[in-house]
C-alpha cells in the first residue's frame, strides 16, 4: 500500500506518504513515541479610513488571550524574559525596547491596511511603539511555544531542557490583532524585541542586515502576488550593537560554508503582520503531548497530562479554524469533518504557494514545520534567496547540504508538511481507548487524510504548476506535449547555457511574432539575440546553438498553432514573469548603506519592488535589470549563507 520516497535531482515526481499510517499505528500502541513516525517520505481585507495610532490601538485585541490558555507560571514569572519550559498556549512577555530608536522605513501600503496615515509613521509615538516600548500602549505582548519537524522527522529536543517544552518564539512577540475593515484582522509581531522563555540562550535581538532583508522582501513578495506575511515598519537603534557570526569581506570563490567571522552589527526590530502567525509546529507541540502514553502522566509536573494536552490541542485547532479556515471549514461540523477540511485547505494553499515560489524564482531555504504558516503564507525570511543563474536545486542555505529544500524540490517539502499537519491532528480523531493502552481512531477520517496527502495534493500541484508554466510560456493551454516537448528540454538548456532565471523568462516575453516566425522557419538568430542578455557565459549558449534553434522552432510552432494575438500572449507572460526581483546583491547594497546611516537604497528598492512587473525608468532598469555583477558571484554572504 505504501510507496517510498525517491528524491530526484531533476525530477518533479512527488512522494506519497510512506509513514502516515505508521503514525496511526503508533497512536494505537502503548509506549511508542511519535519520533518513530516521521521517517523519510517520499488576508487581506478592505483597509479602514486613515486614523491615528491611538485609534489603531483601540481596535487591537488578542484572541489568544480570550480563547486559549496562558502558561501556568505566566503571572508569577512576568516579565518572562528568562529561558524556561512553558506549558500553555502562550506566555506574556515584556519586550526590551531598542535604545535611541529611529525609523528606517515604514510601508505606506501596510499602514493603509491598519488605518494609519503615512504621516503617522513618522511620529515619535509610532517609533517608540514599534521599537518595543509598550509603556504608552497599556498592553502585554505574548510569545508562543511550538515544536519542529525537519522534512517530516520530529525533533524532540530542540531546546536546552531536552523535552521540547522550551522551544518557540525566541525573539518575536505579538502585540495583538488589529481589527480592520471587512472583518479582517492583522496580527502585529515585533521581531528582535528581546528575550522570551524560548530564546534558548540567545539575546533575542535581530540585526539591521537581516531586518532590511525581511522588510524589503516580505513587501516585495506581496507585490509579486505571492502569499506572504507583510512588513509594517523597520526601526533601528542608534547605539545598540551585538556580535554575530558572518563572513569576511574578501571571502569569494570557495565552497559554501557557514559564517566563520565575528562581526558587530546594529540592532533593529521589524514589525511583521499577518492574519495570524499560527504554524504547523504550534499544533505539533500539543499533539506530541496528547500522544504520550497515559502511564507517563505526571513524570514532569506541571506538564499537562495526555488528556489535558488533547483538550489544549482541540482549543488551538478550533482557534485556527476560526482565524484561518472560516471560509473553507464549517466550525459547527463534526470534528473529523473539520480535521479533514483543514488539512485539505492547507494542502491547496501549499500547492498554490510553492507554485508561486517557482514562478518568481524564490527559495525559502528552511521549510521546517515551524516555518510553515497554516495560512499558507511565506514567513520568517531567513536563509531565503532568489535564483539568479538557473540551477534546479539551488539554495543559498549552507545547512541544507542535501538540498531537501532546493528550488524545484520545494513542492515535495510542502507535501511533507501537509503530512506533518495531518499527523499532528490524529489525536483529535481518537474515539477512545482501544483496550491496549492506545487510541481507537476514526478510520474513515484517517483514510480521507491519507487521500488528501497522497492523491489530492499531487493533483492540486499539477494543476497549479501547469497553469503557471503555461502563463510563463504564453500558451493558451497546458498539456503533456507542452510539458515533455517544451518545458523539459528548456530546463536542461537553461541550466547548461547558464541563464539568469528572471531575465530569461522576461526576455522570452519580448519575442515578437516576426522573430518566432523566423525561428519556425529555421532562422533563430533574431530570437536568440532577444534571449542573449540572460546568458552569464556567451560561450555556454553558443555551444548549444543547434539545440536552441531546435527548441525555438518547436516553441514557435506551438505558438503559431494556438494563434493567440502577440499582445495577449506577451501581456500574460509579463504578468507571470516579473522584471525585478530582490536579488541578494541588491539587498546587500541596501543593508550596508543603512548600516552607515543612509536609508536611500532601502527606499529606492522599496519603490522598485512595489511594481515588479512594470518596465519602470531607464535609470532603474540600468541599475537593477541585470545579471549578478561579477564582484558578487560566489561571494560569501551573497551566494550562500546561514
Amino acid at each position: 500500500r505504501f510507496r517510498s520516497l525517491r528524491l530526484r535531482r531533476h525530477g518533479n515526481e512527488l512522494p506519497t506518504i510512506a509513514t502516515f499510517l505508521l503514525a496511526v499505528a503508533a497512536l494505537r500502541k502503548p509506549g511508542h513515541r511519535m519520533c518513530r513516525l516521521g521517517g523519510r517520505m517520499a488576508a487581506s481585507g478592505a483597509a479602514v479610513a486613515s486614523g491615528t495610532l491611538p485609534d489603531m490601538l483601540r481596535r487591537m485585541d488578542s484572541s489568544a488571550k480570550r480563547e486559549l490558555m496562558a502558561d501556568p507560571q505566566n503571572e508569577a514569572l512576568y516579565p518572562n524574559q528568562e529561558s524556561r519550559e512553558s506549558f500553555g498556549h502562550y506566555v506574556e512577555c515584556q519586550p526590551d525596547p531598542l535604545p535611541q530608536p529611529y525609523l528606517v522605513a515604514a510601508s505606506a501600503s501596510m499602514c493603509g491596511e491598519l488605518g494609519l496615515s503615512a504621516e503617522e509613521a513618522k511620529e515619535d509615538g509610532f517609533v517608540r511603539l514599534f521599537s518595543g516600548d509598550l509603556r504608552d500602549a497599556t498592553l502585554r505582548a505574548i510569545a508562543t511555544p511550538y515544536a519542529v519537524s525537519v522534512f517530516g522527522s520530529p525533533i524532540w529536543a530542540p531546546d536546552p531542557f531536552g523535552r521540547g517544552n522550551g522551544y518557540g518564539d525566541g525573539r518575536a512577540v505579538s502585540l495583538g490583532e488589529v481589527e480592520c475593515g471587512g472583518g479582517s484582522r492583522w496580527e502585529l509581531q515585533l521581531k528582535g524585541a528581546g528575550t522570551t522563555p524560548f530564546s534558548r540562550g540567545g539575546d533575542g535581538r535581530a540585526v539591521l542586515r537581516s531586518s532590511v532583508r525581511e522588510y524589503l522582501v516580505s513587501e516585495a513578495m506581496h507585490h509579486l502576488g505571492i502569499p506572504t506575511t507583510r512588513a509594517l515598519s523597520l526601526v533601528a537603534s542608534s547605539t545598540q550593537r551585538v556580535r554575530r557570526m558572518w563572513y569576511k569581506e574578501g571571502d569569494r570563490g570557495g565552497r559554501d560554508h557557514p559564517p566563520d567571522t565575528l562581526v558587530t552589527e546594529r540592532c533593529a526590530i521589524t514589525c511583521r503582520a499577518a492574519p495570524s502567525f499560527l504554524r504547523v509546529g504550534h499544533l505539533e507541540l500539543h499533539s506530541r503531548r496528547a500522544s504520550r502514553p497515559a502511564e507517563r502522566d505526571g513524570e514532569h509536573d506541571p506538564e499537562p497530562t495526555a488528556a489535558e494536552a488533547r483538550r489544549m490541542l482541540l482549543q488551538l485547532f478550533d482557534a485556527a479554524v476560526r482565524r484561518e479556515f472560516a471560509a473553507e471549514v464549517d466550525g459547527a461540523a463534526p470534528l473529523p469533518q473539520r480535521v479533514v477540511g483543514v488539512v485539505r485547505a492547507f494542502a491547496a494553499r501549499q500547492a498554490a504557494l510553492t507554485a508561486g515560489w517557482l514562478r518568481v524564482g524564490y527559495v525559502q531555504g528552511n521549510m521546517n514545520s515551524d516555518n510553515m504558516l497554516l495560512s499558507g503564507r511565506t514567513m520568517d525570511y531567513g536563509p531565503f534567496g532568489f535564483v539568479e543563474q538557473y540551477e534546479p536545486l539551488w539554495s543559498p542555505f549552507t545547512s541544507d547540504a542535501e538540498r531537501k529544500f532546493g528550488f524545484e524540490r520545494q513542492p515535495v517539502a510542502a507535501q511533507v508538511n501537509v503530512m506533518t499537519l495531518a499527523r499532528a491532528l490524529l489525536p483529535l480523531l481518537s474515539q477512545g481507548d482501544d483496550g491496549n493502552g492506545g487510541m481507537r481512531l476514526d478510520e474513515a477520517a484517517v483514510s480521507q487524510l491519507q487521500a488528501v496527502v497522497e492523491d489530492e495534493y499531487p493533483q492540486l500541484l499539477r494543476a497549479e504548476l501547469g497553469a503557471m508554466h503555461a502563463a510563463k510560456l504564453g500558451l493558451a493551454t497546458w498539456d503533456q506535449a507542452a510539458a515533455e516537448e517544451l518545458l523539459a528540454p528548456l530546463k536542461l538548456l537553461m541550466e547548461r547555457s547558464q541563464l539568469d532565471y528572471t531575465l530569461f523568462w522576461r526576455q522570452l516575453s519580448h519575442l515578437s511574432d516576426a522573430a518566432l516566425a523566423a525561428a519556425a522557419g529555421g532562422q533563430p538568430a533574431a530570437a536568440q539575440a532577444v534571449l542573449a542578455p540572460a546568458c552569464y557565459e556567451a560561450e555556454a549558449m553558443a555551444e548549444r546553438e543547434g539545440e536552441w534553434a531546435a527548441w525555438l522552432k518547436a516553441y514557435a510552432s506551438r505558438i503559431a498553432a494556438e494563434g493567440r494575438p502577440a499582445s495577449e500572449r506577451q501581456a500574460e507572460m509579463r504578468r507571470a514573469s516579473p522584471k525585478y526581483i530582490p536579488r541578494e546583491w541588491m539587498l546587500v547594497k541596501a543593508y550596508e548603506a543603512a548600516e552607515r546611516g543612509d536609508q536611500s537604497v532601502v527606499h529606492q528598492l522599496e519603490e522598485l519592488f512595489s511594481a515588479p512587473y512594470e518596465e519602470q525608468s531607464p535609470a532603474l532598469e540600468q541599475l537593477y535589470y541585470r545579471r549578478t555583477p561579477d564582484e558578487f558571484r560566489r561571494k560569501a554572504g551573497v551566494s550562500f549563507f546561514s
